[in-house]
């Protein structure tokens, strides 16, 4: 046995456990507002902060000196002040900056209460149900793809897709499934204000917070949000564009949801896919990325997707081929990769 690998992995198992400590250090902070406080205030003391927010002034002591420690913060070694720099602020405060990811910390907390359910389905099977992650996960979902909808979508991707692009300019109807809490739908309206969407999601407390979200961004004349399955929504006119975000591979009859989107596209429209920018291969998903998609597949996207009988339990890592598979049994032509730079995900046309 090599005894410096023993060394190193021990090293490396106590960084991820610090990890996970201080994500939920960031939980605290941003829930109770004070990344906030920070980036409006400037340099503050922990009795400063104490006295703005009403907080204790011990806890709140000892939570600005982990994220001192953990250079989240900055610390005035002669005033004792503590500060966030502005590039950090712009990570876990402007929730409008492509580089946002404050809302994800939001996922620590929800996939921790499911565990024991987890657990209890690795002996027995079945899945765990979605509404078990609870509010949390609407938060780092919804917040936490907000930004790429906002900045992206429209002037990105849709630009990525030319004929597409013009139609929409003119008008025309989108169908836009698996929407959580409405964030694509409304960036679409917003870009293109002559388009009409239907947008569906199965679950119930999703559709309603799209709803009250699309009210207060002024496109909900735009959109009719439906509570309905992917494979079961009612067809009252063919789409010019037909869109699934990152919900693909959560759902439990994926072949079934495609033929669904095949029926619903005009013959000349777009089925536009977003997916995990994943490989085929254990060995091409051996980096953060893979990791990271696993990790979230057997904390959430495998369970959720097992919850039902017969479930196709394709888990977040679905690679070009699994998709390729699936789009062709659904009835589609082809499948394309489009010419579209994401960090995390990867955009296919699929043609009828």
């Amino acid at each position: 046995m090599n005894s410096k690998k023993v060394e190193e992995f021990a090293d490396r198992v106590l960084a991820d456990i610090n990890a996970g400590m201080s994500t939920l250090n960031l939980y605290i902070g941003h829930r109770l507002g004070l990344f906030n406080v920070l980036d409006s205030k400037g340099a503050v003391t922990a009795e400063d902060l104490a006295s703005i927010t009403g907080y204790d002034e011990r806890y709140l002591r000892e939570w600005i000196s982990v994220m001192a420690t953990g250079d989240y913060l900055d610390r005035d070694d002669e005033t004792g002040k503590f500060s966030i720099p502005e590039e950090h602020a712009a990570v876990l405060c402007d929730i409008n900056n492509p580089a946002y990811y404050g809302a994800f910390v939001y996922w620590l907390p929800s996939l921790s209460s499911i565990l024991q359910d987890l657990i209890e389905a690795f002996k027995n099977g079945g899945g765990v149900p979605y509404d078990k992650y609870g509010s949390a996960a609407l938060e780092a979902i919804g917040m936490g793809n907000r930004p790429m909808f906002i900045n992206d979508y429209v002037e990105k991707w849709i630009s990525a897709i030319p004929d597409v692009e013009k139609r929409l300019m003119k008008g025309g109807r989108v169908l836009d499934i698996g929407c959580g809490t409405g964030w694509s739908s409304i960036a679409l309206a917003k870009g293109f204000p002559e388009v009409r969407i239907d947008a569906i999601d199965n679950h119930g407390g999703s559709i309603e917070k799209a709803r009250k979200i699309a009210i207060e961004e002024g496109v909900s004349k735009q959109i009719d949000f439906h509570v309905a399955s992917a494979e079961e929504f009612g067809i009252s006119s063919k789409y010019d564009l037909v869109t699934a975000f990152e919900c693909i591979h959560d759902m439990p009859y994926p072949v079934e949801a495609l033929k669904h989107m095949h029926d619903c596209v005009r013959p000349d429209g777009c089925v536009l896919i977003a997916d995990e920018a994943v490989g085929d291969t254990l060995e091409e998903n051996h980096n953060f990325i893979g990791n990271l998609m696993y990790n979230f597949s057997v904390l959430h996207c495998l369970p959720q997707s097992m919850t039902v009988p017969n479930s196709a339990e394709t888990g977040t890592v679905m690679g070009p081929a699994t998709l390729r598979k699936y789009a062709d049994q659904a009835g589609f032509s082809d499948m394309k990769i489009l010419p579209i730079e994401n960090p995390v995900w990867r955009f296919y046309r699929l043609y009828k």
